[in-house]
């Protein structure tokens, strides 16, 4: 058995494992039950090799937060990839909804004080807040212009409002209210487009 552990340890990033393992226990179990020494145990290390990594649970946390909000970026890029304009705007509004559908306990990490705004790039991939942003400045008069932050405002409060009621249990990804938000809130920021 010890063999085995000291194998685990010299298998590569060791980094890259906790937060792997640290992702797939939020995704389950939530932030809330989860250990940096329960992470070295999964990975097949002492706790000691762990803390060589990550300071504290906190640290881990917010690495797993910064993994969420990847997760949420490609697939808002995925969802967005050759629109524009409002079918833009709607495909970023739902993609970020359906992963709060899809992942609610990574949602309320990515958006809790471990995560960040959405704004951050990683990989080449802009976070969900801006490509919110790029669908918004899309529906301008003059898309050239800085994007009005009212409607940006009002975009991202409605489009997280729904994804947080979702990932809470309020609402269920298809209720009605989804759409008829969406569709009252785009109205306020491209009227008659």
């Amino acid at each position: 058995m010890r063999v085995a552990k000291k194998e685990a340890y010299h298998h590569g990033d060791l980094r890259s494992a906790l937060v792997a393992l640290a992702l797939e226990h939020v995704r389950k179990d939530g932030a809330e039950s989860f250990s940096l020494r329960e992470a070295a145990r999964g990975a097949g290390v002492t706790s000691g090799a762990a803390y060589k990594h990550f300071a504290d649970k906190d640290e881990l946390l917010a690495a797993v937060a910064t993994e969420a909000l990847a997760l949420l970026a490609q697939r808002s890029q995925k969802a967005t990839a050759g629109l524009s304009g409002k079918k833009r705007l709607h495909a970023s509004a739902l993609s970020y909804i359906d992963f709060a559908a899809a992942e609610p306990r990574l949602f309320r990490l990515a958006f809790s004080r471990f995560g960040s705004d959405g704004k951050t790039e990683k990989d080449g991939v802009p976070g969900a807040f801006e490509q919110l942003r790029i669908a918004v400045a899309e529906l301008q008069a003059d898309p050239g212009k800085p994007v009005d932050p009212d409607a940006l405002a009002l975009a991202w409060a409605v489009v997280h409002g729904i994804a947080s009621l979702i990932s809470d249990g309020m609402w269920k990804k298809n209720d009605p209210r989804v759409e008829a938000a969406l569709r009252l809130s785009f109205k306020g920021i491209a009227p008659g487009k």
